[in-house]
């Protein structure tokens, strides 16, 4: 087994299995703070990925600007997120304590992302340059 294919199924269970638990512990624990924080980050990680198809895969936006509106965008959904699950009164508390963690999480992730793609682009040109 291929290390994407067990990547692939370790995401694909977890997006089954999250709503799957969500359900199981309102049924035996009823509905606390617990699973309202649980389930917010849950849509919210949803709408992320949404956030990523819908920016990344539109061929009439350079790099750039995707990257930027897509940033916007999970900041938004990021300071959405802990308005709703109650983490401060206000949007306004919310993003100077957000916005450090958010920044970091971001260019972690973005820097992977960049790192994987050039790795990607240099098999495929080596493949090509082969032929």
């Amino acid at each position: 087994m291929k290390l994407k294919d067990l990547l692939i199924a370790i995401l694909t269970g977890i997006g089954i299995g999250i709503p799957i638990t969500i359900i199981c512990m309102v049924c035996i624990g009823g509905w606390n703070e617990v699973i309202k924080e649980f389930l917010v980050w849950t849509v919210a990680s949803a709408l992320f990925g949404v956030l990523s198809v819908v920016t990344f895969s539109n061929e009439k936006m350079n790099l750039i600007l995707a990257t930027v509106l897509h940033c916007i965008g999970c900041l938004f959904i990021t300071v959405g997120a802990c308005w709703v699950i109650g983490y401060a009164d206000s949007v306004f508390e919310i993003l100077p304590s957000v916005a450090p963690v958010f920044v970091i999480v971001y260019a972690a992730i973005y820097s992977i992302s960049v790192i994987s793609m050039r790795k990607n682009a240099k098999k495929a040109n080596d493949a090509l340059s082969k032929k």
